[in-house]
């Protein structure tokens, strides 16, 4: 069994039209010492519906002073923990604002958070300074610089509908980034600053993720880099390297990628060797372990094996991740299969005929392993569906839809592919999901047998095994 990276929670979502919601805004100031590991945040929260059974989530490691309603009404607002949220990540605390209505809750049209917090500070000149696990939403401050990703973290006031089990993650921000200790400031959707402070505005909603610190800012055509260190001639690579990966991707889900890229070199706070990655589109982030032999760098060093699929996956989330709106957490693992698809449609065509069969056969192997538990897809509801989500995630679907594929044809998938790419239902939509699928499939006969051998029963691994060793 391979070893899990990121731990997930989540269930199963109901239908949800995004279209009805309005994008939520956050304007204020943070001010923040990488020295010191600190927070001071002065947020305002505005322009959200109004939502009558939502939850706030907030950082473990926040600390707040107060929250104050600001509109329709100015007055301190009480406020009470939600120890039932399950959906929460493990990072964060929910909060909710009682009404004097039984029963209900109070949620002003404007609202102000201020809050402070202290957080470990890792350097590698000590031998034990470290965290004991890294993963995607630590507040991680190491080597003099900051990351904190909008999705996980929760470092801003993050409001969920529980009744449609959506996290408002994307948003509108006007920001002024304060860091004294500070060379250089990045906001995700906003061009990279030199200085020690920086005003950052955006109405289009991105999520609000963070790096700062001391680092080289590297511009090519089509990417940026931060903190990687390249020389110009493996810059002019690694762009190149982009640019053809989006064209493919662009081509094959006849979505135009709009965006530039931007990659960003962070570090591993835990001594685990090797490295994760997350989008947060449109940037990525590598977080590598030291010495840097699982970096970014090493791609274009003659280590590409290292991040062979990394580098396509994480940009293929700019599709499943991003253009395609998710609404809970189990998204978040169905979003996995298909960019590990994308990405590995991209690289079978550098590689062997048996490059996808192989990888298949060999994923087959892991989910024989008796110690391996899970559900097929279209019955997997919540976290105890599977006791292995890294697995689950990255390769169980992934041989599910290159098995799909190879019963129905290239073409049909590809067609199929770019209709789940279409609209605003999520791919966890098991109507939607399944509604696209037959009509991609154009052959009920086939479309019944798919869901019974891939898609539904106790029997997915064993029907892939016949299908791949014929």
């Amino acid at each position: 069994m391979k070893q899990k990276i990121i731990t997930l929670t989540f269930i199963l979502f109901s239908s949800l039209t995004f279209g009805q919601y309005k994008t939520p805004k956050i304007s204020g100031t943070v001010k923040i010492s990488v020295g010191n590991g600190t927070l001071e945040c002065d947020i305002t929260l505005s322009d959200y519906s109004h939502i009558s059974n939502y939850l706030i989530r907030l950082n473990k490691g926040l600390n707040i002073l107060n929250i104050q309603s600001i509109e329709p009404n100015k007055f301190l607002l009480d406020y009470e923990r939600e120890i039932s949220d399950s959906l929460q990540t493990e990072e964060t605390i929910s909060y909710f604002f009682p009404s004097s209505e039984k029963g209900q809750k109070l949620l002003p049209s404007k609202m102000r958070f201020r809050y402070v917090g202290k957080f470990p500070v890792i350097n590698d000149t000590i031998s034990e300074d470290y965290q004991r696990i890294d993963w995607r939403g630590n507040i991680a401050f190491k080597n003099g610089l900051l990351r904190m990703d909008g999705l996980q973290s929760a470092w801003f006031p993050t409001i969920y509908d529980v009744q449609n089990n959506f996290q408002f993650d994307m948003v509108k921000y006007d920001l002024k980034i304060i860091c004294e200790d500070c060379e250089q400031i990045y906001f995700n959707g906003s061009v990279p600053v030199n200085g020690k402070n920086a005003h950052f505005i955006s109405e289009s909603p991105k999520e609000p993720y963070l790096f700062v610190g001391n680092y080289k800012i590297q511009d090519a055509k089509n990417i940026t880099l931060l903190n990687a260190d390249f020389s110009k001639q493996q810059v002019s690579e690694f762009n190149e390297i982009n640019s053809k990966i989006i064209d493919f991707l662009s081509g094959y889900t006849n979505v135009p990628y709009k965006e530039k890229v931007y990659w960003i070199q962070a570090y591993n706070s835990s001594i685990e060797k090797g490295n994760f990655a997350f989008a947060s589109n449109s940037t990525f982030t590598i977080c590598g372990s030291n010495p840097p032999n699982h970096d970014l760098i090493s791609y274009v060093n003659g280590a590409k094996i290292k991040l062979q699929s990394m580098v396509p996956h994480e940009i293929s989330h700019y599709y499943f991740g991003s253009s395609k709106i998710c609404n809970n957490d189990l998204e978040v693992i169905l979003n996995e299969g298909f960019a590990q698809f994308l990405a590995f449609k991209y690289l079978s065509q550098f590689e062997g005929d048996d490059y996808i069969k192989d990888g298949v056969l060999e994923s087959l192997d892991w989910f024989e392993e008796p110690d391996f538990k899970f559900k097929a897809m279209l019955e997997f509801n919540n976290s105890e569906n599977t006791n292995d989500r890294q697995t689950y995630a990255y390769d169980y679907q992934t041989s599910i839809l290159f098995s799909i594929e190879k019963e129905i044809g290239v073409e049909k998938m590809q067609n199929w592919i770019r209709m789940l790419l279409q609209g605003e239902d999520p791919i966890s939509d098991k109507i939607f999901f399944k509604n696209t699928l037959e009509i991609a499939t154009d052959n009920e006969k086939k479309f019944n047998e798919i869901l019974d051998k891939y898609l539904t029963g106790k029997m997915t691994v064993e029907n892939m095994r016949a299908l791949w060793e014929n």
